[in-house]
């Protein structure tokens, strides 16, 4: 079975001969790791793209002594403290209102021409070989970054006319995005926005089915009608919208798994709504000893998988996360990955 089909057979519950698995880690991870972790990943290959990476130059992994800022194409101004690991927003070019008018987002990305032909062209054997995964950005995560988290919460409770002519703009440049990603033959389209904290969601969810929910449904259908899955990734506990998520299009969720009740997350997804795993990343993956990661990995497979698929198996290496754990988890993703048989263990 070839890496594309076994993805989709995973999502559409078809019956995939295995466990499909992708590499997720941060540049951070690769810098510390090097070339053994570029060896974990050769000896484990990704149904999602290859197993060869560029390796940072630096070797500079720790915090101390490290500082650069950026200014990014919205005009956000991010500082990094920490090589290898996304900074934070410093300075928002949307702050005061009073600068809307003249602000312009990024131009949309080009989907004809010269170069969108040899970049299609290009991708053309990658699609044939792996399962195909098209960025579709971010909505909330964006307007934090240009207004500013404090103000964006004041303007969403104030419903202030200004945050919805702004979402709007965002909504309209990603759907740029999804129309490049479908036209260049993706299998799936990702998007992505933190929405919980540890213990909840951050908005009120009716807040959220208010003014989130239909413009996400808006860019879901763009991606559906493209022939694309629908993938969405989170942070934080967010079972408050999960329904709402399936309801308007997601196939494959992407949740902060040491911030759920992972039980109480199967017995509403199972079978109904393929999970894309993030192994416990704030203890097991980076605290844990290779048997307890084997076991964590055992244990999701139980919940999650069923004969039919609706499992993808996934964990974020940060530079924190030992080697030796990376190796137990794509170890036990093998091992427990048999999902017909893993599933009634």
């Amino acid at each position: 079975m070839t890496s594309p089909e076994r993805v989709r057979r995973a999502i559409d519950f078809g019956h995939p001969d295995r466990l499909p698995i992708i590499h997720a880690f941060l540049p951070g991870g690769l810098i510390r790791h090097r070339e053994a972790l570029l060896e974990v990943f050769r000896r484990y290959p990704s149904d999602f793209g290859p197993s060869e990476h560029e390796i940072p130059s630096s070797t500079h992994i720790g915090m101390e002594g490290y500082h650069r800022q950026y200014v990014d194409d919205w005009g956000v101004t991010w500082t990094e403290r920490y090589e290898g690991i996304i900074g934070i927003p410093t300075e928002y070019p949307l702050a005061d209102w009073s600068a809307l008018d003249a602000f312009r987002p990024p131009e949309p990305p080009a989907c004809s021409g010269e170069q969108f032909d040899k970049h299609r062209a290009a991708t053309a054997e990658h699609k044939r070989r792996y399962y195909t995964l098209a960025s579709a950005g971010t909505l909330y995560e964006r307007l934090q970054q240009l207004r500013g988290y404090e103000n964006l919460a004041y303007d969403l409770v104030e419903d202030r006319l200004e945050i919805h002519r702004l979402a709007d703009m965002v909504v309209e440049y990603n759907l740029g995005w999804i129309a490049r990603g479908a036209k260049l033959g993706a299998h799936g389209m990702g998007f992505a926005d933190d929405w919980g904290t540890q213990r909840q969601l951050a908005i009120s969810p009716q807040l959220w089915r208010r003014f989130f929910k239909p413009r996400y449904q808006r860019m879901f259908e763009a991606a559906q009608a493209g022939n694309c899955h629908v993938h969405f990734h989170s942070d934080g506990q967010i079972m408050a919208i999960i329904p709402d998520l399936m309801e308007i299009g997601v196939d494959c969720l992407n949740p902060q798994f040491s911030c759920m009740d992972l039980p109480a997350l199967a017995q509403l997804v199972r079978g109904r709504l393929c999970v894309l795993t993030d192994l416990d990343r704030q203890y097991v993956l980076p605290f844990g000893t290779p048997q307890q990661v084997k076991a964590h990995v055992r244990e999701i497979v139980r919940l999650f998988a069923t004969p039919a698929g609706g499992l993808i198996g996934r964990g974020e290496i940060g530079p924190d996360v030992p080697l030796q754990n990376v190796e137990a988890m794509f170890e036990a993703f093998a091992e427990y990955g048999v999902v017909a048989e893993a599933a009634g263990s």
